[in-house]
């Protein structure tokens, strides 16, 4: 795809030219200020050199796609294009201040709680462009422009497809290749939602390192060597020690060489994302689609049950069932309307008169029952781990989901010995199975930004020479996909 020279600002009416904002191979960006009512705006602008008509007209339906699914929070607003007399076009956009997410994982690392709130934010935009019959087919992190508040806003819709139909023209715009999937790199598709979906995670991967998947650092990286590895070579892992073996199995799941092996759906991609927020105790992060009817609504259950008809594959997330051990008592507490609404269950009685007496032995037998079944659960016979007795940090997710263990950081000591240093740890809470990520390099200053070693025990020995200074971080991981933060790094000399 060949560059060509930036297009002139041209005069908007109502708008009055500020500064350039960017170029890409057939249209320039730039800031303008709309005077009534008075905000800035991007414009995008076709540049003239080179200019065909098969650009020509996928910017008009990028325009027109863009400004169908322009009620989504998450997709960039368009307010209006127009065609020039002299060929070319513009479109006003909405404003987001740099930089892009791609710019902003070249300068700093993203948290794994940021990266999962973006992927269900993104998700439900393209999920959203699904359901409309439109597939993007460049998602990207240099395609993903962020609010001032912080919200995403997917652009770039030039190569959209209908339903994943390409004409004649499609090959004058290409891809994106380094968030490609292997079956449009090498013509076996044209883009469905399983492909966008592999995008996707491509770009997720690429927030949490700084850098596209197959890309090798001090390597070739042209598009004629990432495309054999994006074809072969299987999804590689972050190398983060904070990303957890759930988020680092459902994003190689995402990149699957062949598309039936992947979610099938950006909405299912999102569910998984939130499964791990959950897991990993951070907020949830609800998805937000079009409804049947074509209006925007959260798709979440809220913890609510759906009634049985409902296609839960189209707008709703059931919250997991919760079982209690114990009776509930019943209440005569007065609701109001709104927290009735949120039960949807049986009502709670309410008692008079000579059913009083009756009411309080049923209270009491219930609380009988309970105690009972505390002692109970208590008793000699219940099988005990020994492990378990020790401080953790855990928490309950979901309203009475499964216990999560997050590890506490571990605090890590050593020494020097001949040839080598010996690092030791130690931790509340050890659990049978954990295992721990080390970086380790020469300096306090390089470990941060050093290769992560998976180590199955403690201690753990490094060759060193006599003086010579080996630096190291670690932390406690579990099979469940928990991982702890780092510890303190700490610098021995061999001995």
């Amino acid at each position: 795809m060949s560059r060509t020279a930036p297009s002139t600002a041209p005069e908007i009416p109502g708008l009055v030219y500020r500064q350039p904002l960017g170029s890409g191979g057939y249209a320039d960006v730039f800031l303008y200020e709309q005077q009534m009512p008075r905000m800035p705006v991007a414009v995008k602008v076709l540049k003239r050199d080179g200019l065909t008509p098969a650009i020509r007209r996928q910017f008009i339906e990028e325009a027109n796609t863009m400004a169908e699914l322009a009620d989504h929070p998450y997709i960039v607003q368009v307010f209006r294009s127009e065609q020039l007399a002299d060929g070319g076009a513009y479109l006003v956009m909405k404003y987001y201040p740099p930089p892009n997410l791609a710019t902003r994982a070249k300068r700093e690392r993203l948290t794994v709680e940021e990266v999962l709130r973006t992927g269900i934010q993104l998700s439900s935009a393209v999920e959203t462009a699904h359901r409309a019959g439109i597939i993007h087919r460049d998602i990207k992190p240099a395609n993903v422009l962020v609010s001032q508040y912080g919200a995403p806003g997917l652009t770039d819709f030039g190569i959209a497809g209908r339903g994943g139909n390409q004409d004649e023209h499609d090959e004058d715009v290409g891809v994106s290749v380094p968030w490609s999937p292997p079956e449009v790199l090498y013509g076996q598709s044209n883009g469905d939602s399983r492909s966008d979906v592999y995008s996707l995670a491509a770009t997720l991967w690429h927030l949490l390192v700084g850098r596209s998947p197959f890309e090798q650092p001090g390597g070739d990286n042209s598009a004629y060597a990432l495309m054999p590895r994006i074809r072969a070579t299987p999804a590689p892992q972050t190398g983060r020690a904070d990303v957890p073996l759930s988020l680092e199995r459902l994003l190689g799941q995402a990149m699957a060489k062949k598309p039936d092996a992947r979610p099938q759906t950006a909405i299912e991609f999102a569910r998984g994302l939130q499964a791990i927020e959950q897991e990993q105790r951070f907020a949830r992060t609800p998805i937000v689609v079009l409804d049947e009817s074509g209006h925007t609504t959260v798709a979440d259950g809220g913890g609510r049950p759906a009634p049985e008809h409902t296609d839960h594959d189209r707008t709703s997330v059931r919250a997991p069932a919760v079982m209690s051990p114990q009776p509930q008592l019943p209440t005569a507490t007065p609701r109001s309307a709104d927290e009735a609404a949120v039960d949807e269950g049986p009502q709670p009685l309410t008692i008079s008169g000579g059913a009083l007496l009756a009411g309080v032995g049923v209270v009491l037998l219930a609380l009988v029952g309970a105690l009972v079944w505390a002692i109970g659960f208590r008793s000699d016979d219940a099988p005990v781990d020994a492990s378990t007795d020790a401080p953790r940090a855990s928490a309950t997710v979901g309203g009475g989901g499964p216990v999560v263990d997050i590890p506490e950081p571990p605090g890590l000591d050593g020494q020097g010995v001949p040839g080598s240093v010996v690092f030791t740890w130690n931790y509340a809470g050890v659990r049978k199975g954990d295992f721990y990520r080390m970086r380790i390099a020469p300096s306090q200053a390089e470990v941060v930004d050093a290769e992560v070693t998976t180590v199955r025990e403690m201690p753990h020995k490094v060759a060193a020479a006599p003086g010579e200074t080996v630096c190291a971080q670690v932390a406690v991981a579990r099979a469940a996909g928990a991982t702890s933060a780092y510890s303190g790094i700490k610098c021995l000399q061999g001995g």
